[in-house]
C-alpha cells in the first residue's frame, strides 16, 4: 500500500467504521500522558517521561501494558548501564512469546531450544526472536543500552512490578539511576519462585561467552554479514541483524517511500502478532497520507528521525521523536509519515490484519535498507 499516492483510494480500502467520528475531536494536547492509562484508549507518551521501576541497576517503563492493551500485547523499555553479570538469569516462558530489539548501545542475548544455543552480540536495529519455551538471558555491555521489549499477551509487566526494588522517577527525565547495584542476574533463589508470572529458572545453562569476530557464538553464524532468514514457525529461535531480514518496498517518488522489514509475520505468531520496522522517505509538499483503521491494536516507536502522527478523534498533528511512542486501538482512524528526511518506526501490530500488512498488499520485494534515488 503506498503511503501517499492515491491517498483517497486507499482511505476507501483501508478504512473501517470507527467510533472517533461520532464524537466531537478532543484537543491534540490530550493524546500525550505520563502515565499509562488503565483502559483501551488512544495515547502518546514521550520517551523517558514514564515513571519507572528499578530492578537492580535496570529501570523498566511499559508505554504499552496488558490493561492498556486489553492484554494483547506488553511494549517494555529497559535503560541501563553495562554489568558485569547476566541481566537475568536463564529462564523459559510456556505461554508468552518475547521480542528483543536494541535501540541503544550493546548487549549480548542468548536463545537455547531443543539442544541448540545460540548467542548474538545486539547494536542499535537488531532482533531477536524469544518463543514459548526457549532458554533465554542477556547482559549489557555498554555504558547505556536501551532494549524495547515485546511480549504477547500482554500483562507480563506484573513480573517487574513484583520483582522492583524500587520505584523510579526523575525531574529531569534521566533515563536511569546513577550509582552501584546488585543485577537479578544473580538471585538465584528469587527466580525459582516466579512462575506465576510464567518464568521458568533453568539454572543449569550456562551461556557460552566465545563470541567470535562476526559477534555470535557459532563461527558459522550469518550475523551482520548476510540475509537473516525469519524463523520457520512459531516455535524456532532466530536473530535479525540490521538491514539484513526481508525487506519490501511501496511508494513512489511523487509521493513517499516506506520499506517494510518484518521480524514477526504470521507465520511466526501464529496469527496473534507482527513486529518490525518501517523506514520512512519525507513525503512530497502536496501528497496525503493514507489512513487506516484496523481491527486490532497498534503501537508505533520511532527509533529513527521524527515521525507525525494523526490520530482519529483528536485535532491536529503531533511529531514524535525517538522513544516516543503511540498506541491506536482498534477500529480507530490514524495516519502516520516521516517528518525528518529518513525517518523509522518500530511497529507492533495485534492480529494479522495489521499496519504492516497492509502496506505489503502493494509493495515489492527490496534488497536495499533505503529506498531508490
Amino acid at each position: 500500500m503506498l503511503l501517499f499516492a492515491f491517498a483517497s483510494l486507499v482511505g476507501l480500502a483501508a478504512c473501517l467504521p470507527s467510533s472517533t467520528h461520532t464524537h466531537s475531536k478532543q484537543a491534540v494536547d490530550s493524546l500525550i500522558l505520563t502515565k499509562v492509562p488503565d483502559h483501551v484508549r488512544p495515547y502518546i507518551v514521550r520517551a523517558y517521561t514514564l515513571d519507572g521501576y528499578r530492578v537492580g541497576s535496570q529501570i523498566y517503563r511499559f508505554p504499552v501494558t496488558g490493561p492498556s492493551s486489553d492484554y494483547t500485547f506488553t511494549l517494555i523499555s529497559t535503560a541501563a548501564p553495562a554489568s558485569t553479570e547476566l541481566g537475568v538469569l536463564p529462564h523459559t516462558h510456556a505461554t508468552h512469546y518475547e521480542n528483543f530489539y536494541c535501540l541503544k548501545g550493546r548487549y549480548a542475548l542468548w536463545a537455547s531450544k531443543d539442544n541448540v544455543t545460540s548467542g548474538r552480540i545486539l547494536t542499535p536495529g537488531d532482533y531477536g526472536a524469544v518463543p514459548h519455551d526457549t532458554t533465554h538471558t542477556f547482559q549489557l555491555l555498554e555504558p547505556f543500552v536501551e532494549l524495547v521489549g515485546v511480549i504477547q499477551p500482554g500483562g507480563f509487566e506484573d513480573l517487574f512490578y513484583f520483582l522492583a526494588n524500587a520505584n523510579y522517577s526523575s525531574s529531569t527525565n534521566s533515563p536511569f539511576l546513577q550509582g552501584n547495584f546488585s543485577d537479578p542476574g544473580g538471585d538465584s533463589s528469587l527466580i525459582t519462585t516466579l512462575e506465576s508470572y510464567d518464568v521458568y529458572a533453568k539454572l543449569t545453562f550456562s551461556p557460552p561467552t566465545n563470541f567470535g569476530a562476526n559477534g555470535a557464538t557459532e563461527e558459522d553464524a550469518i550475523w551482520h554479514s548476510g540475509t537473516n532468514a525469519l524463523g520457520k514457525d512459531s516455535q524456532t529461535p532466530f536473530f535479525v541483524a540490521k538491514g539484513y531480514g526481508p525487506k519490501y518496498l511501496a511508494g513512489d517518488k511523487s509521493s513517499s517511500y516506506a520499506i517494510v522489514e518484518p521480524f514477526i509475520t504470521s507465520q511466526q505468531s501464529d496469527g496473534n502478532f507482527t513486529e518490525g520496522t518501517i523506514t520512512l522517505s519525507k513525503p512530497v509538499s502536496g501528497s496525503e497520507p493514507a489512513t487506516y483503521s484496523l481491527p486490532g491494536h497498534t503501537a508505533l516507536e520511532v527509533v529513527d528521525g521524527l515521525v507525525k502522527v494523526d490520530v482519529g478523534g483528536f485535532e491536529g498533528t503531533t511529531i514524535l521523536s525517538v522513544g516516543d511512542v503511540v498506541f491506536v486501538p482498534a477500529n480507530t482512524t490514524f495516519s502516520f509519515w516521516g517528518e525528518s528526511v529518513y525517518s523509522k518506526v518500530l511497529y507492533v501490530g495485534a492480529g494479522e490484519d495489521t499496519v504492516d500488512a497492509r502496506i505489503m498488499q502493494n509493495a515489492k520485494e527490496w534488497d536495499s535498507a533505503t529506498w531508490p534515488q
